[in-house]
């Protein structure tokens, strides 16, 4: 049987602690009360914890919870944590710094100190989502935003950051290369860059773009009730997988198995763990799931992802479709979810992996196995026949 799509992390162990080095990626100290301070957004909500019971006996499973993020900030998508979050702690540092006070998100919102923060500009590369989560960032704070957007962004993405009052830059190549002209040209007009990825001497922001993310996950065990045994996460340069890893791993009791999933062509994090650091993915991160089309990991998130996930996959890009399908047509009552060809990469993951007697039983999935998926976008565009 070939499982060469599927591989355990020689470096993780469930009894190891979560130490310093985790802490400096993820800290979950404060994340309830950053929870908290979002409820002053008026469009803020947590979002909901759907099981669906009827595919979980369809797979012998015990149970399938999926966090849905279609619905967050009525945004579409979790980015919309970490930008949002991001942009509020460089308006409040550039406050404090000058006025030695820490102002409130409801006082930014109404427009508070813009004296001090007028000037202010924003700037991303993106392949859509978290373009779109620093624009709405930006808007809601007053600020000007210009979005570097990589040749295979949909159309309709594009349109969504416009619609939240940025700027769009295309440019001719891919991620990668949206992120170094965004570098470029933010460093020629000093604007300032709130990425999702991280480089040499760059990690402060990256940061807090995670911190975001934990809110979704602390609103997860609130609604879990019990612990997930399993935890199939979706990556791209991997902030939300060290949110998801770092922030369960802190707070349980007992760590669940975390894998993280890849499309095969951005197998970036896949192939990292196989070299026992950071290398590129082997394929063109031509797919479909454009939140994970990723060539490179970001590098801050290693402490976390690649010391703390249990196994890393791949999937394949016929294997996106069904999954979005499956969630939004289920059957046998189970709750209809809306999925972009990226929020859906958990469930393909788990699919894949259930379909395959040897890959179930070495990740030790059965009938007591309670697994937590991330539904990480809603449809924007596309919609799954």
């Amino acid at each position: 049987m070939d499982l060469s799509w599927l591989a355990p992390n020689p470096r993780a162990r469930h009894d190891q602690p979560y130490g310093d080095a985790q802490r400096s990626v993820i800290n979950a100290a404060g994340v309830p009360e950053l929870a908290q301070m979002l409820e002053q957004c008026p469009a803020h909500h947590v979002t909901p914890l759907h099981r669906l019971p009827a595919l979980a006996r369809r797979l012998g499973l015990a149970d399938i919870l999926v966090k849905d993020e279609s619905q967050r900030f009525g945004f579409g998508a979790f980015k919309a944590l970490g930008g949002v979050l991001a942009v509020y702690v460089r308006l409040t540092g550039v406050v404090g710094a000058a006025d030695r006070i820490a102002p409130s998100f409801a006082e930014l919102i109404a427009g508070a100190h813009k004296d001090l923060t007028g000037d202010l500009v924003f700037t991303t590369a993106s392949s859509g989502n978290h373009g779109r989560s620093v624009a709405a960032g930006a808007k809601l704070f007053g600020a000007r935003c210009v979005v570097f957007l990589p040749k295979f962004t949909s159309a309709e993405k594009e349109t969504a950051i416009r619609a939240r009052g940025a700027e769009v830059v295309r440019v001719d190549g891919d991620y990668d290369e949206a992120v170094a002209a965004c570098r470029r040209t933010s460093e020629q007009n000093g604007w300032t860059i709130i990425s999702d990825t991280s480089w040499e001497g760059y990690e402060s922001v990256p940061r807090n773009v995670m911190r975001g993310y934990c809110v979704l996950v602390d609103e997860a065990i609130v609604q879990l009730g019990q612990a997930p045994t399993h935890v199939f996460v979706q990556a791209g340069v991997g902030g939300l997988a060290a949110a998801v890893i770092g922030y369960l791993w802190a707070v349980l009791p007992e760590r669940p198995t975390f894998i993280v999933v890849e499309p095969r062509s951005a197998d970036c994090w896949f192939q990292s763990n196989q070299a026992g650091k950071p290398v590129p993915a082997s394929g063109n991160a031509d797919t479909a799931m454009g939140g994970l089309a990723c060539r490179a990991i970001s590098p801050v998130t290693w402490p976390i992802v690649g010391e703390g996930a249990d196994w890393f996959m791949t999937i394949e890009e016929d294997e996106v479709m069904p999954a979005r399908r499956l969630l939004a047509h289920p059957t046998g009552g189970d709750p209809a979810i809306a999925s972009g060809p990226s929020g859906c990469a958990g469930l393909a993951g788990l699919l894949r992996v259930c379909s395959d007697e040897a890959a179930a039983k070495a990740l030790k999935l059965d009938g007591q196995s309670r697994v937590l998926l991330i539904n990480t976008e809603g449809n924007l565009g596309e919609q799954p026949a």
